[in-house]
């Protein structure tokens, strides 16, 4: 027994290279990156001014990033954030520049609009048992539908606040608003999934929904609640994005982020906790994105390489976290 006790603490202690990889891979290709892109362009790449940039560059990103994180955590898709980024952008800006409302209620009002929509899809998935992917999906083309029909294709470009601009444009010393905003968010939904009954709840859900149910959750409840977390994400970073830019654009904003973002958050499934979607590792997979972008781009690596390059990272990160879950069996 005493011969079996120590083999069992040598193959705890024995390092398995799938486990190590599908942990740490991310985190040591990140760090890899930076030393890289440093040593080929030091005095472009390798500055506070350019870090503070690339943090900059993703911020949008990150924060609809954030609002994905939190339906997949309960094995939930939201494709509607294509539709709710475009509608809040424009909706936010058209109602200041007419002069419907001031600046925080214009905002709120937004806000609330997003939470509507993601109830709405929770229902529609939790309630009704329509596939999140399919419902979704059909939600963001009905959005985009309607934002077009409302705006009859015109752009908003006169008329826009610079109290809302500033949510796009300006800085707190250094550092640029939205990078704030990132931040916020991240720190908001890493309090609410890592420390709060509701985020292990939904941890339980993406684990075992039928485990969860009979345990007592309400797992139809959850939908909306998920759902209603990454439509007002979304549209958080499409007022960004208007405001980053001083115009309201009728279409196009949400899907710029669609892929990315589902990249960053898979790339955050195969760090740390390989397989499980969480809120550090979806901001480690942004900020990988971002180096990757903005490392090319000083280098003059044509953007198609970049779009490979995105892609085959979200294969590997898929592949390492199944790879790490397979071994852990």
């Amino acid at each position: 027994m005493a011969a079996a006790a120590e083999t069992a603490a040598i193959d705890r202690r024995r390092i398995d290279p799938a486990q190590f990889a599908a942990r740490w891979g991310t985190i040591a290709s990140l760090i890899l990156l930076v030393v890289v892109f440093s040593a080929l362009k030091p005095d472009a790449f390798a500055t506070s001014s350019n870090f503070i940039d690339i943090v900059n560059q993703v911020a949008i990103l990150g924060v609809i990033a954030l609002g994905l994180t939190a339906p997949l955590v309960m094995n939930q898709f939201d494709l509607s954030i294509t539709g709710v980024a475009t509608l809040a952008g424009y909706v936010s800006t058209r109602m200041l520049a007419e002069g419907n409302g001031g600046l925080i209620p214009v905002l709120l009002g937004t806000l609330a609009l997003a939470a509507l929509i993601g109830v709405a899809n929770g229902y529609i998935v939790g309630y009704l048992g329509i596939s999140a992917f399919i419902a979704t999906l059909a939600v963001g083309q009905i959005l985009n539908g309607v934002v077009l029909g409302y705006s009859k294709s015109e752009t908003v470009m006169l008329g826009i606040p610079d109290s809302f601009l500033a949510l796009g444009q300006d800085k707190v010393g250094p550092i640029p608003v939205p990078v704030i905003i990132f931040a916020v968010v991240a720190l908001v939904l890493w309090t609410f999934l890592e420390r709060t009954e509701y985020g292990r709840h939904m941890y339980a859900i993406g684990s075992n929904s039928e485990a969860a149910r009979l345990s007592g959750i309400n797992v139809r409840r959850y939908a909306l609640i998920a759902l209603s977390i990454s439509a007002v994400a979304a549209a958080i970073g499409g007022m960004v994005v208007a405001a980053n830019l001083g115009v309201g654009r009728p279409q196009g904003v949400g899907e710029t982020y669609l892929l990315d973002g589902f990249t960053a958050v898979f790339v955050g499934a195969a760090t740390l906790r390989p397989g499980v979607f969480h809120i550090l590792g979806t901001v480690i997979g942004v900020l990988l994105i971002g180096v990757i972008s903005n490392g090319l781009s000083i280098l003059g690596v044509a953007t198609f390489w970049q779009l490979i390059i995105k892609g085959t990272l979200l294969i590997a990160a898929i592949f390492l976290a199944s790879l790490a879950n397979r071994t852990a069996r």
